[in-house]
């Protein structure tokens, strides 16, 4: 079955608010894309957003502020080109667009010195360990409320924004760098479900009618971001970009083995 993993092209921008944004309504069809989702960044007041492109996109184009056509980051082992290259960790880049965070130094989950420390109760993700990957980092650069969420493109390109509204700190995901208390990313699933008996297998959960948990994985079988969201509002059948409703904790019973579970 076809991986799922680079349906994270557009995770930049935030499943959430700008401090001067409307509550979004929610109101989109899931699965049906991304127009009119808060990942539509080109439509102003549409959807509750408000991060305008500055100076204004005359085209109110929704892609741009997360992918372009030309000259956008260059991997870091790249020679020659326009565009600006990319930190080494970035090793995923979908013609990405939006201005890049500094990708070192986040701490990562910890439930603290009071949860067992080893043994099959103990947080298998955090003895493992966890770095964020490429595409969670792609994610990041918005949601950490280091870039602005309309600051992208470069001078090599015909139009380049340079905007200034950061992602409201209800909303962020990695403030001052600090994943800690956000669920765990960033590590080997299987390595995780080998030593924790209440981690479900990657080959029999299921996310959505046609995919499993595996299916949905990073690389060397990599729990991220896009692993849990749909960014682009496409396949998946849940709120807020889920690839799964959690009605009745449906998401979270998916992957973790303490309760019914119930394929979608």
């Amino acid at each position: 079955m076809k991986r799922l993993t680079h349906s994270m092209l557009a995770v930049a921008t935030g499943l959430f608010l700008a401090g001067s944004a409307m509550a979004f309504s929610g109101s989109y069809v899931p699965g049906a894309g991304i127009n009119g989702t808060v990942h539509d960044l080109g439509t102003p007041g549409a959807n509750g957003m408000n991060y305008g492109a500055s100076p204004a996109d005359p085209l109110q184009r929704i892609c741009i502020y997360c992918h372009a056509p030309h000259n956008t980051y260059r991997l870091s082992s790249a020679t020659g080109g326009a565009g600006p290259q990319a930190p080494s960790e970035f090793d995923y880049l979908p013609l990405w667009n939006h201005t890049l965070q500094d990708p070192t130094g986040y701490t990562m989950y910890d439930n603290g010195p009071g949860a067992p420390q080893s043994g099959a109760k103990a947080s298998q993700a955090i003895i493992n360990g966890m770095t964020p990957g490429s595409t969670s980092l792609l994610c990041l650069s918005c949601h950490d409320g280091t870039i602005a969420v309309n600051s992208y493109g470069n001078a090599d390109q015909i139009s380049e924004s340079t905007g200034s509204t950061t992602i409201t700190d209800a909303y962020a995901i990695g403030k001052d760098q600090y994943l800690g208390n956000h669920h765990p990313i960033g590590f080997n699933y299987d390595d995780v479900q080998a030593g924790d008996t209440e981690i479900r297998s990657a080959d029999t959960a299921m996310l959505t009618p046609t995919s499993f948990v595996r299916d949905h994985l990073a690389g060397d079988a990599h729990m991220e971001c896009a692993t849990c969201h749909s960014v682009h509002n496409k396949g998946n059948d849940g709120e807020r970009l889920l690839w799964r409703s959690d009605q009745n904790s449906e998401l979270c019973l998916t992957c973790h083995d303490k309760g019914i579970y119930t394929a979608p």
